[in-house]
Parts: structure tokens; C-alpha cells; sequence
């Protein structure tokens, strides 16, 4: 516990001095994006998703909506674009994002059945769910694993982050073993400690996508903010007791396997 502790106050100082390298809000000088994606990085589809979105949230008029919906479903189904305008909107607007905080955290996942010990003379044993891990780190968001390297490549050359191991799974305690003793609950869980990387997502679409239709207020830029995680490392650990989803009635008793109390 007290190595866990001090690793964590390390980490922190680590994190605060990274965030004091952030880059600053200066107006008169251009903020580099730590990810972009155009038509050059990506296809078209992806940036059509983009702009559908904040189509969705800007508009003002259903009749025009349905108008872009229509051209950027039809840029999706591979049809080539209505006209050279249409070619622009795509080839010429952009997503980029912009760290603005990072925060070292911790998240839960369960990593085993819920089980109760029935027998009243033996201990029953659990232990975590065969490759688990893998199943919880897996990421289905395409732009999101891209994220998430180009993070881990933007953070790996801070000189705060030298002595750290992104991604470090390779030895976790899959030998655990949590002890069940008479009536009580346990579920193996898994602590991943990762870093939360707050984002700003600007979303700059030119004026031939002609949004000042959809809203005349639009000024061209939509920012919004998202969240990033980077994983450092994880554990599992025996978690006794009910929980959220450990509980008698879904609880599993059957093909125990047992030990004798020491």
C-alpha cells in the first residue's frame, strides 16, 4: 500500500509539471494541434460524420439539414459529391484537438463472476476471467486508438514521463487468488491507472459547406471538449462483500472449486 501511495504522489508531481508545460492560450500565436484529421489524413466519410454532427446541433431550419444530410449521405454510399462546392466542403474543412488537462485517475471494471461460498466447511476460490484485460482495454473507436498513440508518441517525449511505461499489461497478477469463506460474496475486480486527458475538438468547416445556411450565427469554428484515456498500468484485487453488480440473487455458487480454511 505504501509503494502504491508513493507511486501515485510521484505521478501527480509528474502531472502537475507536464500540466505547467501545457501550451499557453496566446491569441497572437498559432497553437499547434496534437491530432488533426482532413480529407489527406483520413476518408471522407470520417470528416462527413464530423460535419453531420455539428449540423445536427447548429441548425435552424429542418429543410436545410435534410439538404446537407442528403449530399453527406451520398459522399458516405461512395456516389461522388453533387458538385465542386460539395468537393470542397470536405477537402477543405478539418478536426484538430488541443490538450487542455490531464489528471491521473484510477477505473474499476469487474474482472470475474460474482460468486458465494455455499459450503460451509471449505473456503471456495476465484480468481480473474482468462485475458480479461484485454477485453477491457479494447477500444472500438477508430479515431480514438488514433488518439490514444498519438498521445502516448506526444507523451513519451516529455522528459517528466521518462521513468514511465505506458501500457503496461504484461505482468499482471493473474495468479491472484481471493478466498470465499462461508455465505460471504467476492468478485475479482481490475484497477486500471491511466491518464485522463481533457481535449478540445475544433471542428473548422469552410465556407463552401455553407452553414451560415443551417445557422446564420455559425461562425465557421464548432469547439466542443472531449476526454481521452491513457493507460499507464493495472492490478487486480479481491473485492468482498455486495456491490452494484455482486449480489446474493445473481451471485454463482455451482463448479466451485475449493480450498481447507488455513
Amino acid at each position: 500500500m505504501r509503494v502504491h501511495l508513493f507511486r501515485l504522489v510521484v505521478i501527480f508531481r509528474v502531472l502537475a509539471l507536464v500540466f505547467a508545460n501545457l501550451p499557453s492560450h496566446n491569441p497572437l500565436k498559432e497553437e499547434i494541434p496534437i491530432f488533426k484529421i482532413t480529407a489527406k489524413t483520413h476518408d471522407r466519410n470520417t470528416i462527413s460524420d464530423f460535419l453531420q454532427q455539428v449540423a445536427n446541433k447548429i441548425t435552424n431550419s429542418p429543410t436545410n439539414l435534410s439538404k446537407f444530410k442528403a449530399w453527406s449521405t451520398s459522399s458516405n454510399n461512395g456516389a461522388s459529391l453533387n458538385n465542386d462546392a460539395e468537393k470542397q466542403c470536405l477537402e477543405d474543412s478539418s478536426i484538430k484537438y488541443y490538450i487542455r488537462s490531464l489528471t491521473l485517475t484510477d477505473q474499476i471494471y469487474d474482472a470475474s463472476e460474482c460468486r458465494i461460498n455455499m459450503n460451509p466447511r471449505m473456503q471456495s476460490i476465484i480468481q480473474p476471467t482468462y485475458n480479461v484485460h484485454n477485453l477491457i482495454l479494447r477500444e472500438n473507436d477508430t479515431i480514438q486508438t488514433q488518439l490514444k498513440y498519438v498521445l502516448v508518441d506526444e507523451f513519451n517525449r516529455y522528459e517528466q514521463f521518462k521513468d514511465y511505461k505506458f501500457n503496461d499489461f504484461e505482468n499482471l497478477n493473474y495468479d491472484i487468488t481471493c478466498l470465499i469463506d462461508y455465505q460471504q460474496l467476492m468478485q475479482v475486480e481490475f484497477r486500471e491507472t491511466l491518464i485522463e486527458v481533457g481535449l478540445e475538438r475544433r471542428v473548422e468547416i469552410d465556407n463552401s459547406c455553407e452553414f451560415n445556411k443551417l445557422n446564420l450565427q455559425f461562425t465557421g469554428t464548432a469547439i466542443d471538449y472531449v476526454t481521452s484515456h491513457v493507460p499507464l498500468n493495472g492490478t487486480f484485487f479481491c473485492r468482498k462483500g455486495r456491490s452494484s453488480t455482486c449480489n446474493r440473487s445473481i451471485a454463482e455458487s455451482k463448479n466451485a472449486r475449493y480450498k481447507l480454511p488455513d
